[in-house]
Order: structure tokens, then sequence, then C-alpha cells
């Protein structure tokens, strides 16, 4: 049930992008999410995550309900220790009023030693000048090309 209301819920933002972006726009939401990436190589997931996040974000992580608010945020990466969390965007649209826009891609996690990789989606609103994310989740996936 979750599943079906956060897939409504998607399919609803979605519905709202535009057919034909503006592709300045596009690069901008995209350039975001690659420097949101960046910052979690250099600085920890938990640092990026609170940093990028718009004040209602929600994120989406296996086996924990929706995590809401950059403060729950933060703590909800506190015991993630040495983990990394690489990303890339492989797409994206943005809403013909342009403060909306979704980026997906593919990510890989580590921890201990393990490695996992799956399809992410984020949800970006722009927030004053900058796009933050209000919703990221990521689904685990094997990669394929």
């Amino acid at each position: 049930m979750r599943k079906f209301l956060l897939l409504t819920i998607l399919a609803g933002l979605l519905a709202g992008c535009a057919h034909r972006p503006d592709p300045t726009a596009t690069a901008e939401v995209i350039q975001a999410d690659r420097d949101f990436a960046a910052r979690a190589a250099v600085a920890g997931l938990r640092t990026a995550f609170v940093e990028y996040a718009a004040p209602d974000a929600v994120i989406f992580r296996a086996g924990v309900g929706p995590i809401r608010g950059k403060t729950a945020i933060g703590e909800s990466f506190a015991g993630t220790g040495e983990a990394t969390l690489t990303w890339e965007p492989e797409s994206a649209d943005i809403a013909a009023s342009g403060d909306l826009a979704y980026t997906w891609g593919w990510y890989t996690f580590t921890a201990a030693g393990k490695s996992s990789t799956g399809n992410y989606v984020s949800i970006w609103r722009h927030v004053d000048g900058r796009w933050r994310y209000v919703i990221d989740l990521g689904v685990p996936a094997p990669r394929r090309h």
C-alpha cells in the first residue's frame, strides 16, 4: 500500500512536468544532483543530505518509514560510519513552472566492505535560489546497461 501511495504521488508530480523542458533549467537541476553527490563524497552522507534538503524534505530508505525534515534526516545517518553512497543522474525533467523537477539515476552504496546498487529518484524544488531535494527515494536493483 505504501509503495502504491508513493507511486501515485510521484506520478502526479511527474504529470506536472513540461514536455519541452528548458534545457538550461534541466542542466541546472542535473548539476545540483551532481554537486550533491560530490558533497557526499567529500563531506559525508549526513552533511550532504542535510545541506541539500529542503526544510520539509522526506527521504525513504529500505526498511525505514518516511524520514521527515532536516533534523530527522541528519539523525538517520548517525550510524552510517564510513559508508559511502555514490550516484550519477541519468536523466531529469522540469515542470513548466520552473520550480519543480526530478532527477533519476543509478547509485552504489558501500558499507562494511560490501556494495549494493540500485536506482534513485529525487524530486527537487527551487528554494531561495537553489535546487533542494524535497523527496529522495532509492530502491535496490542490479545495474543494467
